[in-house]
């Protein structure tokens, strides 16, 4: 559906040269709901603008479901748009006139017909949950309303892909919460590709199937959220997954246990299984819970535990083997007998 080759993107200022993108590659596939996570600064909201090319790049590729962006003309452009409707965090809403007329505006200069307006801008007021606020003005609505609005009219022309720019960076989390299950709703009703650019965790961990986590300007890491989220292998991928999860991973922290300190993630449904009660009794091994976490991802269970492990080397590593057939990730934090060895 979206695909990003080699992408290079630097902007020019009077003092210094600022490289936002550097050989960004990305492939997002028809119908996901996909998340680009990373800090300020990593180049998030600058690759989304190439996507639609309200930002060209200095090199590379940009195909939208199967076109080639940079080899067409303005026209054609300006017709593959009618596709990819757009939402931001600043809503970008006209406050001289009313929600209708906000909702309608792509579609008069579409030129539609005016009774074939009204059903569209009805039928989408409904879908978003704002019928009574048909003729309000914006400065008369909350910013989940206006949100709201937003989003009816980047839906207004029927578009295969819906971009979301930190979406809900300014709205409280109760208000994104019910943002992110409109969105989730509208995704599995019109079967909409959607990309949400976000620097909070907990947004992609809501709703998206797969992410990419971006830094400096870089894709670090891509791919299911499950996979990203209990095997995470750059620094930044780390990072978020550790931080929501409110988990600071130092070996040097954990000095005063004698035994071997692991990280389990397990997903799925052995997640509702007593496993670690398995490896006590069958291994003849003591398992100590230092720390744990439950939660869902995108309708699966996604665990982490960090444990010590105490009693036998040979039974333990027999235990870790046996785990790890259990389609589940270790990670070995720190070994006290190899420390001390």
């Amino acid at each position: 559906m979206i695909e990003l080759k080699g992408i290079y993107k630097t902007f020019h200022t009077r003092d210094k040269e600022v490289q936002a993108l550097k050989n960004v590659n990305l492939t997002i596939n028809k119908g996901d709901i996909f998340g680009v996570i990373g800090y300020s600064g990593a180049g998030k909201s600058t690759l989304i603008r190439i996507i639609n090319l309200l930002e060209e790049p200095d090199k590379g590729e940009v195909v939208v479901d199967g076109t080639s962006l940079l080899d067409i003309s303005k026209k054609q452009l300006r017709s593959v748009r009618t596709n990819i409707g757009m939402i931001f965090q600043g809503f970008n809403l006209m406050d001289s006139i009313d929600v209708y007329n906000n909702i309608a505006a792509p579609l008069k200069n579409l030129k539609w017909e005016k009774i074939n307006i009204q059903e569209k801008v009805n039928n989408l007021l409904k879908l978003v949950g704002l019928e009574d606020k048909k003729h309000a003005y914006p400065n008369q609505l909350s910013g989940g309303q206006k949100q709201r609005v937003a989003i009816a009219r980047a839906l207004s022309s029927d578009p295969k892909i819906l971009l979301c720019d930190e979406a809900t960076s300014a709205l409280d989390p109760n208000t994104t919460q019910s943002i992110l299950e409109l969105l989730k709703q509208i995704h599995d009703q019109l079967g909409i590709t959607i990309v949400i650019i976000t620097h909070q965790m907990e947004v992609v961990k809501s709703i998206c199937n797969r992410i990419a986590i971006m830094d400096y300007g870089e894709v670090k890491e891509q791919g299911d959220i499950v996979d990203i989220f209990t095997n995470p292998k750059s620094h930044i991928a780390k990072d978020f997954v550790y931080h929501s999860l409110n988990i600071k991973i130092d070996p040097e922290d954990f000095a005063e246990y004698k035994g071997k300190i692991c990280k389990f993630n397990f997903y799925g449904i052995i997640a509702q299984e007593p496993v670690l009660s398995r490896l006590e009794h069958k291994y003849e091994i003591t398992v100590n819970i230092l720390f744990g976490n439950i939660e869902k991802l995108h309708n699966n269970i996604v665990g982490s535990l960090i444990v010590e492990l105490t009693g036998e080397s040979s039974n333990i590593e027999k235990a870790l083997t046996y785990y790890k057939t259990l389609d589940t990730k270790v990670e070995v934090i720190r070994d006290a007998s190899a420390a001390n060895s």
